[in-house]
């Protein structure tokens, strides 16, 4: 995927941390549900190569690292849900069940794959791993975006590993940086794509279990 090297780039250069995660005020503006397309990950067999960084990360106080239940790849976020949608980022539960089903027509043809997750990279509020391919998650995206009519998302995929969440916007500090750095180029290891989850979120808690409201097998996935 493209944009990995130019985010790192703007971060060292930049240097700005920010509140991030699922429980900002700002963000959620009073909702507390939201939905969204994801690649479920099961970090247990990766944690040999995740407890490294995410360790190195909890050091730091306004760090927040994800819990092996949390960890995910976010392929697109659907909105807020409520029942009489108003605002664009909010969504009716009347059109998530038209998006399963216009998810299933997209992928009944699509075939399983595998990606590489490697090199921890950061945005300003959150670290995350890379996710690399041949090109399949971009296809997989498209795929969706075309049949559910969806916006296309900001940035390449990634699987988050940690929120940053001061008390206010500050300065990265030189030894978070360097901490970053020292995991710049750490492989973690391959994982199957076999399904995409429709899933919910309780943003009244810190780490909820993402709630599937349906899981969408690929073609030629053991799911099926």
């Amino acid at each position: 995927m493209d944009g990995y090297v130019e985010i790192w780039e703007k971060f060292v250069t930049e240097r700005r941390l920010e509140f991030g995660g699922h429980t900002d005020p700002s963000w959620t503006n009073g909702h507390t549900l939201s939905a969204s397309l994801m690649i479920p990950v099961d970090a247990a067999k990766l944690r040999n190569r995740l407890e490294p960084p995410r360790d190195a990360l909890r050091s730091f106080p306004f760090v927040s690292p994800h819990p092996d239940h949390f960890i995910h790849i976010t392929l697109f976020l659907l909105g807020f849900v409520v029942p009489e949608p108003h605002e664009d980022d909010e969504v009716a539960p009347e059109r998530l069940a038209e998006i399963e089903v216009a998810a299933r027509r997209a992928l009944a043809d699509f075939p399983a794959f595998g990606v590489t997750l490697s090199n921890l990279n950061v945005f300003p509020a959150a670290a995350f791993i890379e996710v690399h391919d041949s090109g399949m998650l971009e296809k997989l995206r498209d795929a969706l975006r075309g049949e559910c009519g969806l916006r296309e998302p900001p940035g390449p995929p990634h699987l988050t590993l940690a929120y940053f969440q001061p008390e206010e916007e500050i300065p990265a500090p030189p030894e978070l940086v360097s901490t970053l750095e020292r995991f710049r180029d750490w492989p973690v290891g391959e994982i199957p794509v076999g399904e995409v989850d429709l899933t919910l979120l309780d943003l009244r808690q810190s780490y909820p279990k993402p709630e599937p409201l349906a899981r969408i097998p690929l073609a030629g996935s053991r799911l099926k």
